[in-house]
């Protein structure tokens, strides 16, 4: 079998840590296809549940907890940031509108909304939510996670390992190329949203403008 998708309690448990975490931090590298070939390997016992769930929950705790003294320290320079970069079209206001209606069950449930798994923690941070109720709704909200695609994995192992058979015959070198073209599109869709927002207001045509009649006087 590949030996990047062995995920043994030496090197692969280490890259199934590192995988999360960056996903845990923002970048478009998913994390869920490489849970469900773990949660087939634990099927197949060609992989500890033990070992694949703790270095699950570390490396979202530890992202989170970065995330959560950044927000605490930032504020909303840091809000403002994530905002644009991972919830465009959003408002810090919104954000704190939701987390006021929702609360800390909004961090537990933020792991299964792309996004807000990133803005939840700095957003606590910045709420000055108390560190032990948040590491409790965070260690939730990630055990969750971890579980749910996991058990996902074992309940369809079968169809799991074709999947990984066939990305053993293309090789590590495809695999790498489709993660770039995800990132590659995901940078390309931020485009536009960002040039549009550049533009000064004289520079902005709006439906309204075009509607007004025009004097000739």
């Amino acid at each position: 079998m590949n030996e990047m998708l062995q995920f043994s309690p030496g090197p692969g448990g280490v890259v199934l840590f590192a995988i999360v975490f960056l996903e845990q931090l923002g970048l478009p590298i998913p994390a869920a296809p490489w849970l469900l070939a773990a949660g087939a390997l634990c099927a197949a016992g060609e992989a500890s549940p033990a070992t694949i769930s703790g270095m699950t929950l570390l490396a979202c705790l530890t992202a989170d907890l970065a995330w959560f003294y950044l927000g605490r320290r930032g504020g909303k320079r840091v809000l403002n940031f994530l905002c644009r970069l991972m919830v465009p079209g959003s408002s810090v206001e919104q954000l704190e509108s939701t987390f006021t209606r929702h609360g800390l069950p909004l961090i537990a449930s933020a792991k299964f909304l792309p996004g807000l798994s990133v803005v939840a923690p700095p957003l606590a941070g910045a709420f000055a939510v108390p560190l032990s109720r948040f590491l409790l709704f965070d260690l939730l909200g990630s055990t969750l996670y971890t579980g749910f695609y996991l058990l996902l994995g074992i309940a369809f192992s079968d169809q799991v390992h074709q999947i990984m058979a066939v990305l053993h015959r293309l090789g590590l070198g495809s695999l790498l190329l489709f993660l770039a073209m995800i990132g590659a599109y995901v940078a390309f869709k931020q485009v536009p949203r960002r040039a549009a927002k550049r533009l000064s207001p004289r520079q902005k045509v709006t439906v309204q403008s075009l509607q007004q009649p025009v004097s000739l006087c």
